[in-house]
């Protein structure tokens, strides 16, 4: 729950920049809690992210874990959806 309410902050906070918005190829930069920028991808279904965290927890299994700057580009894709 911790990557969830950290995700929803910085959406709530606007640190979330649509850089390309398209069905097949979506493209983020989202702003960290400590200033860093990361970038967040969407291709093919499989969200990516180049923070530290995402590298070390997917790395078995890429796309099977979410960080909290996915958390907070799945806030922005929602309200940019409804």
């Amino acid at each position: 729950m911790a990557r969830i309410d950290e995700g929803l902050k910085l959406y709530k906070k606007g640190n979330v920049k649509v850089e390309l918005f398209d069905d097949d190829l979506m493209i983020f930069t989202v702003k960290g809690s400590k200033d860093e920028k990361y970038q967040i991808s969407m291709n093919e279904n499989m969200w990516l992210c180049d923070c530290d965290d995402y590298q070390f927890r997917s790395e078995r299994e890429p796309g099977s874990f979410i960080c909290k700057h996915i958390w907070a580009v799945l806030f922005e894709v929602m309200e940019m959806k409804n």
